[in-house]
């Protein structure tokens, strides 16, 4: 009854009518568009938003159980298909891109419990296997390999945790790209796999108790339908060997309403913390001796527009990486003895401190200066020890451990260098390199430039630029320009093998670190949400017309692709500015912006980000810019490749539908609208290796085609 009550009044709080009819609209003119798409239904539905009525003819396609729906994907499917397979290059970039995705690709190691662990693939492998060593000049040794569990690669490994003994691995499957985990435990000292199995998970961490004989962690509430995801998550106690139906409850929903609480262990065993989310941009962090199961949990550590990551506990006091609003992120710590109490150790830099973390009683403070890394260590004071020296532009990962580690591993990337993994030994601060991951072309073929535009309101706005050496500026130059913009996340340098295939196929790499990003802090991202988030759209299309103006391309050369948020940049883009562009790539993103919230209580946690319908302000702002709901019948659009996974519980698949229909509905003129959707993915983040190269050959095919590309020219020579 608690649940049935919640989602009354959740409904009534909308403050919205609803109608549906299946009578047709009024027709109007026939446009010439080029194509027969696919036969879809308008109903006649409206949504009274605040006193205005919305038109919403495709609300039927949200329901995605519906044999309707199913009969109308097929088709869209088959249209997609046909017009796709025509394409001439798509076979060509298609094997260009296996030979450039063949490369050995390995994580910077982790030491947990004496023993060192790494994921690993050999190139072509549906997914990265999980290898252990005993030590550094041990034989590696498998200890999960997705693709024996899974040959078809569908089945991905998206998280592990090592117990702190290093007897028992826990470790997380997907399939078919769902943000839904099974949690598997093994038995690594007998190799074998533990009878129980963990579900009801997302986006939940694991937190071992200190004598690893069990662990806590989050899950979505139990119904009589299965596993609520509308809800807000609870925290349990999982003791090994037994089934998860006898699993302590720790917490309750009513005691975080509308949060998600996520359990972590200190480092020194004493406490359980409960890390309490608002949406991935806002938390707090309450404590509680981890011995005394009784006494209420105590707020250390208050909600604010930024979050707080917990580091590690040493000398009766707990550090913490804590971004406060608009900030750009400082080391802090707390006494055991006055929680009320915190301590700045390390002052906010003037960049941003993109991670942190402790190991061997340093301090490893990851900065982005720029948008590009630098690695800066700190005692447990805050005294600086050293800057370590980087190859170059681009961007770092790793640095795990803890405060009795002898040594640590990083791994540095950039757009056109894999990876090479360093080992750090921390007692003389030294570093060597440990693995070097060779890239299968010239690397010095190309070059990264740093460029600097200014936005509408002269915000200087930093662009990676990345071309062959020998490119001109005129003008002609097929480019691709890729965004995101939400959520605070960056967008650095790293080595994707399908931007070094647009690369090799003459193309121009443009990313801009647009606002709403997290490239400068908080204040960087609060700058376009909310009321603000055209702020974001309006710094993507800028970085567009700099490109322009600046020769390296043109309008008929110009295509733009994001994935998820970056999905929303570049399909409010196209239709506030579409002659801007020849063609459109958006991924697995949000079009829908009065009903994204409807999905699950993850999108519901969006709402700092992007406000929501039901309020009346908020409602303007979204209808305002809203992709679906500013389509024109008539206008000429680009050509657009929407792409979303039929499994995508992140970004409902039907944002894809609705924006499709619409297109296709209200072209108006011969530039094709292709939806395609892949059957077996999700939102896209563990995808197999052959589904990264199926999707991205028909990304890039469909573009150079758009853009008049000779790509028989562009192939490099053999």
């Amino acid at each position: 009854m608690k649940q049935l009550n919640r989602r009354v009044a959740l409904t009534f709080s909308l403050l919205l009518t609803a109608c549906s009819t299946q009578s047709p609209p009024e027709a109007e003119p026939k446009l010439d568009q080029g194509y027969a798409y696919p036969q879809t239904e308008r109903q006649q539905h409206s949504q009274n938003y605040h006193g205005i009525a919305v038109e919403e003819p495709y609300r039927w396609l949200e329901a995605g159980h519906k044999a309707s729906v199913s009969q109308w994907t097929s088709a869209q499917t088959k249209f997609a298909d046909n017009y796709l397979q025509q394409l001439s290059a798509n076979r060509f970039i298609k094997e260009r891109l296996a030979e450039l995705w063949n490369v050995e690709q390995t994580t910077a190691p982790i030491e947990r419990g004496g023993k060192i662990f790494y994921l690993r693939n050999n190139g072509l492998q549906n997914q990265p296997i999980l290898y252990l060593q005993e030590d550094l000049n041990a034989a590696p040794k498998i200890a999960v390999d997705p693709n024996a569990i899974d040959p078809t690669g569908l089945t991905a490994m998206v998280d592990f945790s090592v117990s702190p003994n290093g007897r028992y691995l826990a470790y997380a499957l997907s399939s078919n790209g769902t943000d839904w985990k099974t949690w598997r435990i093994k038995d690594l000292n007998r190799q074998q796999l533990l009878d129980e199995a963990i579900t009801g998970t997302k986006f939940t961490n694991i937190s071992w108790y200190p004598d690893s004989k069990g662990f806590y962690y989050s899950r979505y509430p139990k119904t009589d339908n299965g596993y609520d995801d509308q809800e807000s998550v609870e925290v349990y106690y999982h003791s090994l060997n037994s089934d998860q139906h006898s699993d302590i409850q720790v917490t309750e929903i009513t005691e975080h309403p509308g949060e998600n609480p996520y359990p972590e262990v200190s480092s020194d065993g004493k406490y359980l913390m409960l890390r309490v989310q608002q949406g991935p941009t806002r938390n707090a962090f309450y404590i509680r001796p981890l011995n005394k199961t009784k006494r209420p949990f105590q707020l250390i550590l208050e909600q604010q527009v930024g979050n707080h990551q917990y580091l590690a506990s040493y000398d009766g006091h707990l550090y913490f990486h804590s971004v406060a609003d608009g900030g750009l992120g400082q080391i802090i710590r707390v006494s055991a003895d006055n929680w009320q109490a915190s301590e700045q150790v390390v002052a906010a830099q003037d960049y941003k401190l993109q991670s942190a973390s402790i190991i061997g009683q340093q301090i490893f403070a990851h900065y982005l200066d720029d948008a590009h890394s630098r690695l800066i260590t700190f005692d447990l004071s805050g005294k600086f020890l050293r800057e370590l020296a980087l190859p170059g532009l681009g961007t770092i990962s790793g640095f795990n451990g803890d405060t009795s580690a002898k040594q640590t591993f990083f791994k540095f990337s950039s757009f056109t260098q894999p990876g090479k993994i360093y080992r750090y030994h921390v007692a003389d601060q030294h570093t060597s390199l440990w693995r070097d991951e060779p890239l299968p072309v010239d690397p010095e073929r190309y070059q990264t430039q740093q460029v600097v535009y200014r936005a509408n309101d002269g915000t200087r706005i930093p662009m990676f630029l990345v071309s062959a050496k020998d490119t001109l500026l005129n003008g002609k130059n097929p480019t691709l320009l890729h965004g995101y913009g939400g959520f605070g996340q960056s967008l650095t340098p790293a080595y994707h093998a399908e931007f070094m295939a647009w690369l090799e196929l003459g193309g121009v790499l443009a990313i801009p670190n647009i606002r709403g990003g997290g490239e400068f802090g908080s204040g960087w991202h609060q700058a376009a949400v909310k009321h603000r988030k055209t702020v974001a759209v309006e710094d993507f299309v800028a970085a567009a017309r700099w490109l322009i103006d600046n020769d390296y391309t043109a309008s008929d050369k110009l295509a733009i692709h994001g994935r998820g948020h970056g999905g929303l940049i570049v399909a409010a883009a196209m239709t506030r500015y579409p002659g801007l562009f020849a063609a459109a790539l958006p991924e697995v993103g949000l079009y829908d912006m009065l009903r994204y919230h409807t999905a699950n209580s993850n999108a519901l946690g969006w709402q700092n980000e992007f406000g929501i319908s039901s309020n009346d302000n908020d409602f303007r702002t979204l209808y305002a810019y809203s992709p679906l709901h500013n389509v024109t019948y008539g206008q000429c659009y680009p050509a657009t490749l929407i792409s979303t996974g039929l499994q995508d519980q992140r970004v409902a698949p039907w944002h894809s539908y609705k924006f499709a229909a619409q297109l296709q509905y209200a072209q108006g003129c011969p530039q094709p609208i292709i939806l395609d959707i892949a059957k077996d993915a999700g939102h896209g983040t563990k995808n197999p290796t052959w589904m990264e190269i199926e999707q991205t050959s028909k990304q890039w095919s469909f573009a150079l085609n758009q853009l008049g590309v000779d790509w028989l020219k562009k192939l490099p020579a053999e």
